[in-house]
């Protein structure tokens, strides 16, 4: 038994055919008896493999078919351009009004106008009926020519003139050959040649102020280097008061009626008044800046003798000819006859020396 789905849907091409086929079977004297034979009938003839046939589109006018076609007061009263023949809207009006979805929204952008008027009135000559607006160019409307601007001469219409300049406005030349281009170009030229000297003379007074402070440097180098030089000048406050003590004579004193032993001479220290005065006379004289000898050095020099300058001893190095004090501090060189002091200091604290022996 065949069973028929009635509740399934079906497009009326396929019914159609389902129909056709029942009907063609009756003709050939089928029968059927109860509902169930018919139901059984029924699905037998129903279409198999069906496909719809394709929906047939409607042929398209032509522009002249469209012009020519009669006004129709269900379809939009609005005139389209169709190849410039004209025509009414195809679309359908919406309800209420004159004219479709989209001419309606045309209208309300243009107070109510369009482009290219209704089809129930006089082809507009200009968009939406305003001669200040462009010219419809409809097929049977004649263009008018367009004229070539002509320059120059009375009667051949408004020519362009003759060109002016860009930059000062004056006929006969451009922007490139003005002249008053050329004279702000001069004085751009001069106000950079007067900045560029401006900056020279800035910079030669410059120079001369490193040059009068350069000589004035070398001047007072060159006094510092004769100063270091030459010996320093004896304190002649300091060398008067020492001989000046050292001629007093000191009297001897033999310690009679005191009860107490003379001392020897050699046991007698130097003398008190001489001693204050060697004492000023060292604070007042630096040492010379000397490093004394290690006693690696000590060990190691072999070659050291021991000279007399003046009545001072001296301890001298043969090898390298320096002479050195009695705490082995450099204070000058051996020429054979005398010394060479490295220094004023040194030749200073030489002399005094020289007069603590006089004074002994």
């Amino acid at each position: 038994m065949a069973s028929v789905d009635f509740h399934q849907k079906i497009s009326g091409h396929e019914a159609k055919e389902w129909i056709r086929n029942v009907c063609d079977a009756i003709d050939r004297g089928a029968t059927f008896d109860d509902e169930e034979s018919f139901i059984n009938f029924i699905s037998e003839h129903k279409p198999k493999d069906f496909k719809a046939p394709r929906k047939q589109r409607a042929s398209k006018k032509s522009s002249e078919d469209r012009a020519a076609t009669e006004y129709n007061c269900q379809l939009c009263d609005a005139r389209v351009w169709n190849s410039g023949l004209g025509g009414q809207c195809s679309r359908k009006k919406i309800d209420g009004e004159w004219c479709c979805t989209i001419h309606f929204k045309e209208a309300a952008k243009n107070d109510g106008k369009l482009r290219n008027g209704l089809i129930t009135e006089e082809r507009p000559t200009h968009a939406y009926g305003d001669e200040s607006q462009a010219l419809l160019p409809w097929h049977d409307v004649e263009l008018p020519k367009k004229t070539k601007k002509t320059s120059g001469g009375e009667g051949k219409g408004k020519g362009k003139g003759a060109r002016k300049c860009s930059n000062c406005g004056e006929c006969g030349h451009n922007k490139k050959t003005c002249p008053l281009l050329k004279c702000e170009t001069v004085d751009k030229v001069d106000k950079v040649e007067k900045n560029v000297e401006k900056k020279v003379e800035e910079v030669e007074k410059v120079e001369d102020v490193i040059s009068t402070v350069r000589a004035a440097l070398t001047e007072v180098v060159a006094k510092v280097e004769e100063t270091h030089d030459e010996p320093i000048p004896e304190d002649d406050a300091v060398v008067s008061k020492v001989e000046e003590t050292i001629e007093e004579p000191v009297p001897e004193d033999d310690g009679a009626g005191t009860g107490l032993i003379p001392l020897k001479k050699e046991q007698v220290e130097e003398p008190t008044a001489v001693r204050p005065v060697l004492m000023l006379v060292e604070e007042k004289v630096d040492t010379p800046k000397t490093e004394p000898l290690s006693d690696e050095e000590l060990e190691e020099d072999q070659s050291g003798d021991t000279i007399t300058f003046q009545g001072i001893e001296y301890t001298l190095d043969t090898e390298e000819n320096m002479v050195y004090d009695d705490e082995l501090a450099e204070v000058g060189t051996w020429d054979g006859e005398k010394i060479e002091f490295i220094n004023a200091t040194a030749a200073k604290l030489h002399r005094v020396r020289k007069l603590a022996c006089k004074g002994d």
